[in-house]
């Protein structure tokens, strides 16, 4: 069974590991991760964080959701809180068909050295997840182990899961996600050229190629953002298309557009972070330049009015 490392280092050392996808890192993650370092701190164990690859649903379905934070943006997330180590589990037929027990003693304990386990609330692993908490505990005495399991948490009283982030994100909903993430959600990508338009309309905006190709992308519309160049101190006021652009062409590519106030220097072929703070309305096709010109400087008073309270 292949296990990679993406970061730290647990050879001869036991650990207190959680396993999950851990999609998006959100508020509920963050209450697992704090008891796994804790108990990790405690007992003189390292924490570590285990993750499958490709995702379970990739490879028994042959599609897995697009992700809120693909492969090297969680890793990235979890080494900027602390934890330990984070292993890469492959998901492969031999796991998929591995009982709950063997892979409790064979994966967790073998190759990841457990002294220390942590779940979720529903956490269920092994073949047809028929393993579970009472398996967990029945196995705690024979190999001298700490069980623990974690409490749903919520927000405006409902848990808080990554398929609900998702589907927030999915239908534009941006704030409600942010509660539940803990933080705004953020898109990342290269500034690439573009046929010059906004410019042309006094409203110049950066084309962004996004840097995952399965990283969930909002609904199509436009947004009150925040992003952060490279190279460019400090972080900027915003608004972002996502769409088609109707009212230039038929086109069905999606493209993602940032115009960011008050900025005008050459950013070409560099990284920029947008953050989502707000959606503020739909893609429209407009019947004439003039129309969405006067509909964009809306957006953008919006748009500021709105940032101004937050930078």
């Amino acid at each position: 069974m292949k296990v990679e490392f993406p970061f730290g280092e647990i050879t001869g050392k036991r650990t207190v590991v959680t396993v999950g996808c851990f999609d998006g890192v959100h508020l509920g993650h963050l209450s697992i991760l704090d008891r796994v370092k804790s108990l990790a701190q405690q007992n003189g164990l390292i924490s570590l964080v285990a993750s499958f690859d490709p995702h379970p649903r990739a490879f028994l379905y042959g599609q897995g959701p697009l992700m809120l934070s693909p492969n090297e943006e969680r890793t990235s997330l979890l080494q900027s809180l602390g934890i330990g180590a984070h292993a890469l589990i492959a998901f492969d037929g031999e796991l998929a068909s591995m009982s709950a027990t063997d892979y409790v003693e064979q994966i967790l304990i073998g190759k990841l050295h457990a002294k220390g386990i942590v779940i979720g609330y529903d956490h269920r692993f092994g073949r047809n997840r028929e393993g579970d908490l009472d398996l967990l505990k029945a196995l705690a005495a024979k190999h001298e182990l700490i069980i623990e399991e974690c409490p749903a948490r919520a927000v405006d009283g409902a848990k808080i899961s990554s398929s609900t982030i998702r589907d927030e994100i999915g239908a534009g909903k941006v704030a409600a996600a942010a509660k539940g993430l803990g933080r705004f959600y953020s898109f990342e990508g290269s500034v690439v050229r573009g046929d010059g338009r906004g410019k042309s309309i006094g409203i110049p905006t950066a084309n962004i190629r996004p840097k995952y190709d399965v990283k969930l992308l909002p609904k199509n519309g436009v947004y009150a953002v925040i992003s952060e160049v490279e190279g460019i101190s400090g972080r900027l006021k915003g608004m972002v298309n996502i769409g088609t652009r109707p009212t230039f062409n038929n086109d069905t590519t999606v493209t993602l557009e940032v115009n960011i106030f008050d900025f005008d220097q050459d950013i070409y072929d560099r990284e920029v972070r947008v953050e989502f703070v707000e959606r503020i309305r739909n893609e429209e096709k407009f019947a004439s330049v003039g129309h969405l010109i006067e509909q964009l400087n809306k957006d953008r008073e919006r748009c500021n009015r709105l940032l101004s309270e937050m930078l």
